[in-house]
């Protein structure tokens, strides 16, 4: 290390020496440059040597080149003799240099030497001790980490015992929670000592066992509970935390443990799915029996929504409760309050919206005008919940459903008037009203003072004859009261939808042709066994259908008027409705006449009339079934005058009649042998018939008029208890009754099931032909 040293002094105090180099250099430089500017070997040879030669020889060209060797060492030794430096003395000094060098080298490579012999071993030794020391060190902190861990276990489970001797739990809970942490943190060494584990197992212990009394306070000083039942449920609050020092302290134990939310959570769970729900949808009752106790009574009635003033009050009662409790500030500004609205605030926001709000909006627009009322309510109630800590600030908002009130009114309306239509459809239909005209007026003809143009009253003449007149008059007939109160609830449906825009002017329009819709699956449903068993029923629920239809023909029109000068995207007609609702009429009367006529089958067939081919005389079963047929058609004429219109009532009594007629002549008709006396007795019961049918109208000429098979009834009669003569007066060689209304082949048989095979009957026989 000194010889280096010296090295480094010795090269510092010669700067002649390098000045001096440097000098010599630049010169060097310079002659060198000089030279290779001023002497150009290859045009010197090129001088010496002729490239177009080819014939030299090197002998031949030695003594050139050496000449110009020897002129070249005149010429620098010309240069020498008048060159400014002293050239000597250079080249002396740079043989000095030279030889001060190789001894410096020589001076380096013995420092060298004893770096490497001495210093080296030194460093080496210096190394060997640096490492144990390090060991050492390395010992004495594992072991002082191991001390401090252990020191400061000891630290917290003093801190511990001072909180559980100070009964506090917040300190004891933060200690023991400081300690089960740092252990998890703890020096490896620690970690490895029996001590470790021992420490973690109590200290775990004795969390649990605060946990478990902190659960225990907790309960003591809030507690509910649930009494269920069919008529009733009752929800009981013992809440009994103070603003004492003890009930901070738990709180404050219960939120460092992590605990706390855990608490308030469950109970914003039951406050949420059990209590506040069923405030909501049902009658309740809230009772604060002492300042720690109170009550809530949940009255279950089906389908039965409460007014919103009592959900309202009573959610009131219950927080304004639960604030005085739970406003207490444990921990800086945090309150039981706060964080029991963090978990329920938004949830109970919608529920309020969905099972309460929502139906405050009213359902026709005089109520509607009058809804800011309401609002005020709710936003007083908002407010009350905001200063309670419920609500948060911002971001939460009871009056949020406002944005769509449009919508909702819409479809409240639309629900109140659907549930309004079906109560009404479920209603008797045999309590009554009189309708329509006893006769359709004259055909009119536009007024004599008509000031409209030639062409207007051309067109109304071509629209007087094109639809029939009685196309707007309804035929004077009985419905049932319910079909006018629906008509009546149609017309301030419309009535609504004028005073309305947009959206809700639609969803009323649609409203009513869902009402129509409705009208075919409820009432046949509802009133289905007085349908198929009660004449007037079907009579009054024929004649609904047909009075709706005939209004629906023009109720589009008529909502067009009323709805002119807005702008509507969307088509207004109720047509396609006509016919189906008269289908629904036809379909109900038609299979009520099929009962009818079934019944009027079943009791011919069942009688002796049934079997005339193998009897000789009928016995009294024919003629009671006879007149039972005959009340039959007496009471629906009873039952029906009057509520069908005169011509409906007039077709239907016509055909039952008609088909009354045709099967009793039908069972004579097909017989190929009748006796006298059965032929009397036909007679007799036909006769009856005869009698008593023109009762069952309300025009004993209507039978002749619209019973087709009448006349031939009467003829049959005459047949039966007339003689071959007369029958050949009446058949007039086939211009009389019996060629209009009997043919050929069953006039022929009936003859001969009545006569005996003789020549006067064969004569007659061969002129029906």
């Amino acid at each position: 290390m000194q010889h280096v040293a010296h090295l480094e002094i010795h090269t510092i105090n010669h700067p002649k020496m390098t000045g001096n180099q440097n000098s010599l250099s630049k010169k060097i430089d310079q002659k060198e440059s000089v030279n290779m500017a001023e002497y150009d070997v290859e045009s010197i040879i090129n001088k010496i040597v002729n490239n177009n030669d080819t014939n030299w020889t090197p002998q031949e060209k030695m003594p050139l080149i050496i000449k110009e060797i020897d002129q070249l060492k005149l010429d620098v030794r010309t240069y020498l003799d008048n060159c400014d430096y002293d050239v000597a003395a250079l080249l002396n000094e740079g043989a000095e240099l030279c030889a001060e060098s190789k001894a410096l080298v020589n001076e380096m490579e013995t420092c060298k030497k004893e770096i490497e012999d001495e210093t080296m071993a030194e460093i080496l030794k210096s190394i060997e001790n640096h490492d144990q020391i390090a060991k050492e060190l390395q010992s004495v902190n594992y072991a002082m980490n191991v001390v401090i861990d252990i020191i400061k276990c000891s630290e917290y489970l003093r801190e511990f015992n001072e909180g559980r001797e100070a009964q506090s739990y917040s300190k004891a809970i933060e200690a023991v929670d400081d300690l089960l942490e740092f252990i998890e943190t703890a020096a490896d060494g620690f970690k490895q000592l029996e001590l470790y584990v021992n420490t973690k197992n109590t200290a775990k212990l004795i969390f649990d066992t605060l946990l478990h009394d902190l659960n225990q306070e907790w309960s003591r000083m809030i507690s509910y509970s649930c009494k269920p039942g069919n008529r009733k449920t009752v929800f009981n609050f013992n809440i009994t935390l103070d603003n004492s020092e003890a009930s901070k302290d738990i709180l404050i134990a219960l939120d460092k443990s992590n605990n706390l939310v855990h608490k308030i959570s469950e109970f914003a769970e039951f406050l949420k799915k059990e209590v506040l729900i069923e405030i909501l949808k049902n009658d309740s009752s809230f009772y604060a029996e002492t300042e720690n106790t109170a009550t809530i009574t949940i009255h279950h009635k089906q389908n039965q929504l409460p007014h919103y003033r009592v959900p309202i009050s009573n959610i009131r009662l219950l927080f304004r409760f639960l604030n005085d409790k739970f406003k207490l500030k444990f921990i800086d500004e945090k309150t039981i309050m706060k964080i029991l609205g963090s978990f329920i605030g938004k949830d109970f926001c919608d529920m309020m919206i969905k099972y309460c709000l929502v139906h405050t909006v009213p359902n026709n627009m005089n109520d509607l005008q009058c809804y800011t009322n309401i609002t005020s309510e709710i936003q007083n109630f908002q407010i009350f919940l905001t200063t309670i800590k419920i609500f948060p600030e911002t971001g939460v908002t009871l009056l949020k459903y406002m944005d769509d009130i449009d919508v909702l009114f819409a479809y409240r309306s639309s629900e109140h008037f659907l549930e309004t239509a079906r109560s009404i459809m479920l209603k008797d239909l045999s309590i009554t009203m009189s309708i329509g005209v006893e006769k359709i007026p004259e055909e009119s003809t536009p007024p004599e003072n008509f000031s409209g143009d030639s062409y207007t009253a051309e067109a109304l003449e071509i629209f007087g004859k094109t639809l029939p007149h009685s196309l707007f008059y309804f035929p004077r007939c009985m419905i049932s009261k319910t079909a006018q109160e629906l008509l009546d609830l149609v017309y301030v449906i419309m009535e609504q939808a004028v005073q309305c825009r947009g959206i809700v002017a639609k969803k009323m329009y649609y409203t009513v042709r869902f009402i129509f819709e409705l009208y075919d699956a409820v009432v046949p449903y509802s009133h289905e066994n007085y349908l198929q068993t009660i004449p007037q029923y079907v009579a009054l629920f024929h004649n609904n259908c047909m009075y709706l239809a005939h209004n629906l023909q023009t109720l589009g029109d008529k909502w067009l008027c009323l709805m002119e000068g807005q702008e509507l995207g969307y088509a207004i007609g109720f047509i396609d409705l006509v016919q189906k609702l008269r289908e629904l009429g036809y379909r109900h009367l038609a299979m009520h006449m099929q009962q009818q006529r079934k019944q009027i089958l079943d009791n011919i067939r069942s009688s002796d009339l049934n079997c005339i081919v193998v009897k000789d005389v009928l016995g009294e079963n024919a003629e009671a079934a006879v007149r039972q047929c005959l009340r039959q058609l007496q009471l629906l004429k009873n039952v029906w005058i009057g509520v069908f219109p005169s011509n409906v009532f007039t077709r239907l009594m016509a055909t039952l009649v008609n088909m009354f007629v045709d099967e009793l002549i039908h069972r004579v008709c097909t017989v190929e042998d009748i006796s006298m006396e059965m032929a009397t007795q036909l007679t007799e019961m036909y006769t009856l018939v005869v009698q008593k049918t023109p009762q069952m109208f309300q025009n004993s000429s209507d039978v002749e008029k619209y019973v087709k098979s009448w006349v031939k009834l009467q003829e049959l009669i005459f047949v039966l208890g007339g003689s071959l003569k007369d029958i050949e007066n009446h058949w007039k060689d086939g211009t009389g009754p019996l060629a209009v209304n009997f043919e050929v082949e069953e006039l022929r048989s009936l003859i001969k099931a009545l006569f005996q095979n003789t020549q006067f009957r064969a004569n007659l026989l061969s002129k029906i032909k």
